[in-house]
């Protein structure tokens, strides 16, 4: 056999080559062969004894050599054996029959025994008022007795199947002649009301039914079907009819009556040894517990006052299921787990239901955190079904414990967004806005919170809940910080004293940071709510922003997270900004005075975070906070020479930290540029009408960098790196000194041009040498043009006439040094 090896285990043959493959199909071909030539038998005849055996003849057929049928070559897909495994066709196999049909027998004998009841009813609703009582009887009776008789013949036979049809109908018909002697009121049974007769005969049926299967089974060594569904049919109907034999009791009562009658019947069946029938009988009384379960729930919550469920007896129900459920965990330990999960959630039912009747909010949100906090610690003491059933049944009052919770945390951020929409809007000892809270009473805060407390510190230690014991003080810890939130908020405590919990519960976050994975996240998001809360009072708010700041600072300084670190960086700095400034506007001063601040504050930051801090993850953190704290120093409204002032102050602590520090050299272009906008502010203040105080620093600082430029990029032309200097520092004053050119501003306009042009032949740099030559020229035009003005046009033009003569005789010499001078000027840079 071929099973997917690659080989032969015996002698190692190579299975996934051609040739045996090839071989494979001939001894297919082969089996084919021999399985067609099997359909043609020859008679033996028989051989005399003694005789010799005749001698065996060759057949002349002369085989031909066998061909095997042509392979084609497909590509190799290896199975889910493994990699490079050969797949061969596999041999046909025989088709074998999913399913045995039912024999004729069994098909005749359902057909029969349905008949036969079809027959009977039809007789009985349709003939049985035209005879007489007496007919009515004696054909019930005979009926019924030919059928229990065919029922004994056929058990005894044995015949299994036919047994199971005839007592079928020997039941039915019993079921038949018991109501109809109920309705004609034979043998006394006309008395019985329905419930009654229902009892009665659920009763009957199961006897009869537990009597043909104990009798029936040492005959067909099984237990009859039949008799196992009448039994169960039995206890239904005995159920109920039980529940309905009281007619002025409540739909509770008599559906536990029903079941403790289902309870008795199935507990007396389990003598007989049927195990068939006592499944069905389990089955029973489990729908009819749930059934009495549901019931005495509704009549617990259509009653739930505390007179209504004691003295009137509606709880009765309910406390009644619970012991129930108690004793059958006790009795069946098959379904001890769920059936103590009902009796805790029936006792827990039984104490919530009439506390919530009427109480306040606070009472029954106390007593369910404790009735949580209880079933929590004592989920924790086993693994055993018990303890399940109880771990189980806390889950639905857990659930509530969070929903209340859930509701309080939603007040919280009530009154948040009111405190975000109208910050600062009470005193430092204003209690926090009551719109947004409900009135709860004192003493229920606590309680509440004590319960989530016990719940968060059991959850983690339930065996279901294994992987997070490792977690557990993780969780305590921010279960206890967001119930100091909610209790801060549903205790309507003063904003100060508000504030000065979470910043003590921060601090003690930070205490325990070692020891609890959590306590630095808790700590900074308590720092963060006691910030909000603050902003309802302008006085807590200074206060706590400042206090904040220092608490955080060295949760972010400190060894942890780098994300915490530098969440923390982030918040401290921000919130020192905003403390500053908050303090230094509380204190009554000039808007300017607080710009100042806030200013200087940020600076600090960004000074403290890049010489304090240059390889630490809050640097830049820090250095946020404190571009924040600049950009709101720079926004608040002043003078001009205010803004100057506050630009300067910028600009001289960016310039000095990019010269000191190596990684921020790029600090130096902020910081120029915030300068020169100063600069500017002062040269507005000052009222100047002069360009050039605008223009020409300007300038200078353009060329210092274009000369700087220049000096590292020997590729660079001059126009590039020179050119917007010399534009700045000279264009401005050319159109003044053009139209004045023996005022002061000409004269220092032409030494500038001297210089660049100095500049530009010492240097060979273009840029200089024609914005020098040009300004020269134009001013030595400008300042000659009042006297060629003013001189005889004969003079002139004799001059102009003798230029152009000298020009034309040494025009070739001309034009030569003209090149010359081209090429001079074109092969500077």
């Amino acid at each position: 056999m071929i099973a997917g090896e690659p080989a032969c285990p015996h002698c190692g043959l190579d299975l996934s080559s051609l040739e045996v493959r090839q071989l494979w199909q001939v001894l297919l071909q082969a089996d084919d062969l021999l399985a067609r030539a099997g359909r043609h038998r020859v008679a033996r005849q028989p051989v005399p004894q003694g005789a010799p055996a005749p001698p065996f003849q060759p057949s002349p057929f002369q085989p031909s050599p066998v061909q095997p049928p042509p392979v084609q070559q497909q590509p190799f897909t290896p199975p889910p054996g493994g990699p490079g495994f050969p797949s061969y066709p596999a041999p046909p196999q025989p088709s074998v029959a999913s399913s045995k049909p039912w024999p004729v027998g069994t098909i005749l004998l359902v057909l029969g025994a349905f008949g036969l009841v079809v027959a009977g009813t039809i007789f009985v609703t349709r003939s049985w008022e035209d005879l007489g009582l007496a007919g009515r009887t004696l054909i019930l009776i005979a009926v019924t007795a030919v059928m229990g008789a065919l029922g004994v013949w056929v058990t005894r036979r044995p015949l299994r199947a036919s047994a199971e049809a005839v007592w079928s109908v020997f039941l039915a018909l019993l079921t038949l002649d018991f109501f109809a002697a109920r309705h004609e009121g034979l043998v006394g049974l006309g008395s019985l009301d329905v419930a009654a007769a229902w009892l009665v005969w659920g009763v009957v049926l199961l006897a009869l039914a537990v009597a043909i299967a104990l009798w029936a089974r040492p005959h067909l060594s099984v237990v009859l079907a039949t008799a196992v569904v009448a039994g169960g049919a039995g206890i239904v109907g005995a159920g109920f009819g039980a529940g309905g034999v009281v007619d002025d009791i409540g739909f509770a009562w008599r559906a536990v009556i029903a079941l403790v009658v289902v309870g008795v019947l199935a507990l007396l069946t389990r003598p007989a040894d049927l195990a068939a029938l006592t499944i069905v009988a389990r089955l029973v009384v489990a729908a009819f517990f749930v059934y009495a379960y549901i019931a005495a729930l509704v009549e617990l919550g259509a009653h739930p006052a505390i007179g209504d469920v004691l003295a009137g007896g509606h709880g009765v129900p309910m406390m009644l299921m619970a012991v129930a459920a108690f004793v059958i965990a006790a009795v069946v330990p098959i379904v001890r787990f769920p059936a103590t999960a009902l009796a805790v959630l029936a006792v827990v039912a039984l104490v919530v239901v009439p506390t919530a009747d009427g109480a306040s909010d606070e009472v029954i949100a106390s007593t369910v955190a404790l009735l949580a906090a209880v079933l929590a610690a004592v989920g924790i003491r086993g693994t055993d079904d018990w303890m399940r059933g109880v771990r189980v049944a806390a889950l639905p009052v857990i659930v509530a414990v969070a929903l209340m919770h859930l509701a309080l945390l939603g007040e919280v951020g009530g009154v948040i967004g009111l405190i975000l929409q109208d910050p600062w809007a009470l005193q430092w000892n204003g209690r926090l806005d009551v719109g947004s809270v409900e009135n709860h009473e004192l003493w229920a805060v606590p309680v509440v919170l004590a319960g989530l407390l016990v719940v968060a510190w059991a959850l983690p230690r339930w065996p279901e809940a294994s992987g997070l014991r490792g977690h557990a003080t993780s969780i305590m810890t921010v279960v206890a910080a967001l119930g100091a939130i909610e209790a801060v908020v549903a205790l309507r405590l003063p904003v100060w004293a508000a504030a000065a919990v979470l910043l003590a519960l921060a601090l003690v976050a930070l205490r325990v940071r070692e020891a609890v994975i959590a306590a630095g996240p808790v700590a900074l998001f308590l720092v963060l709510t006691a910030s909000t809360l603050a902003g309802a009072s302008h006085g807590v708010s200074s206060a706590t922003w400042l206090a904040g700041a220092a608490i955080l600072a060295p949760l972010a300084i400190m060894k942890g997270p780098d994300v915490l670190r530098v969440l923390s960086g982030v918040v401290a700095g921000w919130l020192a900004v905003a403390g500053v400034g908050s303090l230094v506007g509380q204190i009554d001063l000039d808007e300017t005075i607080t710009a100042l601040v806030v200013l200087g504050v940020g600076l600090t930051l960004v000074a403290v975070a890049n010489l304090r801090l240059p390889e630490h993850p809050a640097r830049v953190p820090l250095e946020l906070a404190g571009a924040a704290g600049i950009v709101v120093g720079l926004a608040v409204p002043g003078s001009t020479g205010e803004m100057a002032v506050r630009w300067t102050l910028v600009g001289a602590v960016l310039v000095a930290l990019g010269l000191a520090v190596a990684g921020r050299r790029w600090y130096v272009w902020p910081g120029g540029v915030s300068l020169l906008i100063a600069y500017v502010l002062l040269i507005v203040e000052s009222g100047s009408s002069f360009v050039e105080a605008y223009t020409l620093p300007l300038g200078v600082v353009a060329l210092a960098i274009g000369v700087h430029q220049t000096h590292r990029g020997s590729g660079t032309s001059t126009w590039a790196t020179l050119g917007p200097g010399l534009a700045l520092a000279l264009l401005p004053s050319v159109p003044q000194a053009l139209a004045d050119p023996t005022d002061l501003r000409a004269l220092l306009l032409g030494a500038g041009a001297v210089v660049a042009l100095a500049a530009g032949v010492r240097l060979s740099w273009q840029a200089p040498f024609v914005a020098g030559t040009s300004i020269l020229a134009l001013l030595v035009l400008c300042n000659i043009g009042p006297y060629a003005n003013a001189a005889p046009r004969v003079l002139l033009i004799a001059a102009v006439s003798a230029v152009l003569l000298g020009v034309g005789i040494t025009w070739e010499d001309r034009v030569r040094d003209g090149r010359r001078v081209v090429g001079y000027v074109r092969s500077m840079r």
